[in-house]
């Protein structure tokens, strides 16, 4: 399994924002993609890391799963519309992608 990771800050004040933008992307474009709620987390700072950072996480079989979803974001109009949405929240230059490959301990 895979783990493909979005790290950005949001601007002060801004994570709120930021996190009901992301509510309609998934909605609009990620469920369109094929990402289920269960493959998908989202996480911000707390205790001891930085509350304006956001991490957004979706878990893949392959890699070919992953690039199929990048695929069908670029066609989707709703895409780029939500990425204009975005910007004027994030910290322009904070974004940054993460690849994972998941390592099981046990069996």
């Amino acid at each position: 399994m895979f783990i493909a990771r979005w790290q950005l800050t949001s601007r002060f004040g801004k994570l709120d924002d930021c996190i009901s933008i992301l509510r309609k992307w998934e909605i609009d474009v990620g469920e369109r993609v094929g990402w289920k709620a269960g493959s998908i987390r989202v996480v911000t700072g707390f205790i001891g890391g930085n509350d304006s950072v956001l991490e957004f996480e979706s878990h893949f079989e392959t890699l070919s799963d992953l690039e199929g979803a990048w695929g069908d974001m670029e066609r989707n109009p709703h895409h780029r519309e939500y990425l204009k949405q975005l910007e004027s929240v994030i910290v322009s230059g904070s974004s940054s992608w993460s690849l994972y490959r998941e390592v099981k301990l046990i069996g």
